[in-house]
């Protein structure tokens, strides 16, 4: 055997020396986040022809590699199912916050307060003067508008500070991208003399999976041409935003953004492009940004998921019509004092009704009275209805007072909902009368517009939605069945991302016993190994100390 065989067993130690190491390594990095377990990969090494031509002759192991035991589908299918999780797990914890505000059903709801609302009026039914009665009414309408102003400014400081989370998630996306890019070109750099980067490898994998928690990418490997190897490419929507070791960040322009909303009701909020100038299409987007974008933009059904706007909307449209109409029954009424009819009960702009062509008949009054004219059947409400879906008058309604004088009123906004100054400072101008006593006083004992108030709360055909009630309560319906809509999509998420993990570290991750066994295996090889280098070495003395020397 000689030297040639002391070579053989020379490959055989050091392969197991060095799936020791490996082993050694992965027993190290078991509770490491992200590690994938190695293997040393083993092949015979060259053989050589035996003297005279007959057969081959082994010339040991050749540990030519380690590598990572990893499944690339299942780090895929991960990624792509974290994406919709971190989506999902930011809609839910919004939609929970969205409930939080509205707080129903409780005690300090909208629907208890308007409740109690409505039924100061039916009180001040049974007794149209009472000073007292009056009081409770005024109490019970600032408590009112009280709600909808705390609901609608905390539902405009979430839309803020979504706003802001989207900045930071646009941060985090930028500061991935950024270490990707220093991992690509360390990972190349080590990989040029044939060997394999697999910890920089795990860095990289374990950075991919944060980030497709935030947005959706796609990672591919193109060839490196003439230079020989591959370059890593990580894009969004088709756009790369790590370009191997090139960074294409993404960044954050502060504009007006102006919500379809009757109000005009604009917000300074940040839209997204890269910074070579690129535009990215949010529509296009997934993870846990787009549920961000969502939440802060979305007002309409047609947009997509219901974000923070719709649910504003649905508030202004709630307080547009019950104060306008509360505001035109006040208006066509008498309160206590001479000419107290023409009084908003909640604070509006009014302008008075003007001849602004100047043939002699004033614009409203014109107008009312020829749509009466030409549909025979129709209604004054009829009449302002069809005024208000004119475009030109966005954000107006129609009213007149007592004596029959028609106002332009401006609608109010849940933000901006308010009682009157009149109602405020004089309670003899809650008009509970419809019928005057001639002097411009409510004629004493007549309860009739009040009532007409009270009766508003049961008005099935106020809303496309039904009564006020049926308003509130179908709009926190519609909260709950969104909110138990993301949660569970987030639980059946986790579920799913939980299991893909657990497969994928079933193939990737240590398992202490295995590598305890391995390093068994690899120790009586690398015994057995030094064993045979001794026996050989034995042999070797014999032949040159001790042949030729018989008889001495």
């Amino acid at each position: 055997m000689g030297f040639f065989g002391l070579n053989i067993a020379k490959s055989g130690l050091f392969a197991a020396q060095k799936a020791l190491n490996t082993v050694g390594h992965n027993i190290a990095n078991a509770n490491t986040p992200g590690y994938t377990r190695q293997r040393v990969e083993l092949r015979p090494d060259n053989p050589l022809s035996s003297p005279g031509g007959k057969g081959m002759i082994g010339t040991g192991v050749d540990a030519y590699k380690i590598t990572q035991i990893r499944n690339e589908f299942l780090d895929i299918k991960f990624r792509s199912e974290v994406n919709v999780y971190g989506q999902w797990s930011y809609r839910s914890s919004s939609l929970e916050q969205i409930e939080a505000i509205m707080n129903e059903p409780s005690d300090s709801g909208i629907r208890k307060v308007m409740d109690n609302f409505f039924a100061s009026f039916e009180e001040l039914s049974k007794d149209p003067s009472s000073l007292t009665t009056r009081a409770v009414v005024r109490e019970r309408a600032i408590e009112f508008t009280h709600t909808l102003n705390h609901a609608y400014s905390q539902l405009e400081k979430m839309i803020k500070d979504t706003d802001f989370e989207v900045q930071t998630t646009v941060n985090q996306i930028n500061t991935y991208a950024k270490d990707l890019a220093k991992l690509n070109a360390q990972i190349q750099r080590a990989e040029m003399d044939g060997s394999n980067a697999n910890d920089l490898r795990d860095q990289r994998n374990l950075i991919l999976d944060k980030l497709s928690e935030l947005v959706d990418v796609e990672v591919k490997e193109v060839s490196n041409g003439e230079h020989g190897g591959v370059k890593t490419i990580i894009a969004i929507n088709g756009h790369p935003l790590v370009y191997h070791d090139e960074v294409d960040e993404i960044e954050i322009e502060k504009n007006f953004h102006k919500y379809k909303d009757e109000l005009g009701l604009e917000f300074e909020i940040s839209s997204l492009k890269f910074k070579s100038g690129s535009p990215i299409n949010t529509s296009y987007l997934k993870g846990k940004i787009k549920a961000q974008l969502d939440m802060r933009d979305n007002m309409n059904d047609a947009d997509g998921p219901k974000g923070i706007p719709y649910y504003m909307q649905k508030l202004n449209e709630f307080v547009q019509k019950i104060t306008s109409d509360i505001n035109r029954i006040n208006m066509q009424g008498y309160g206590l004092d001479e000419n107290s009819t023409g009084k908003l009960f909640f604070e509006s702009e009014k302008i008075a009704d003007i001849d602004s062509d100047g043939d002699g008949n004033k614009d409203i009054d014109n107008y009312v009275k020829t749509y009466l004219n030409a549909n025979p059947t129709k209604t004054e409400e009829d009449a302002i209805k069809d005024w208000e879906n004119n475009s030109a008058n966005k954000g107006y309604t129609i009213m007149k007072d007592g004596d029959g004088n028609w106002y332009k009123v401006s609608k109010i906004s849940a933000r901006d909902v308010k009682i009157s100054k009149d109602i405020d400072k004089d309670l003899d101008n809650i008009a509970a009368a419809k019928i005057s006593d001639g002097t411009g006083r409510a004629k004493p004992g007549d309860n009739s517009n009040i009532l007409e108030m009270s009766n508003l709360r049961h008005k099935n055909d106020m809303f496309t939605w039904g009564s006020p009630d049926d308003f509130v309560k179908t709009l926190i319906s519609n909260i709950g069945v969104d909110a138990q809509e993301a949660k569970r999509m987030t639980q059946n998420q986790e579920v799913l991302v939980n299991q893909i993990d657990s497969t994928r570290q079933s193939v990737s991750g240590v398992s202490l016993d295995e590598e305890m066994a391995n390093m068994v295996k690899f120790q009586h090889a690398y015994n057995a190994s030094a064993r045979m280098i001794t026996a050989v070495d034995e042999m070797i003395d014999v032949i040159i100390n001790r042949m030729g020397r018989v008889g001495l």
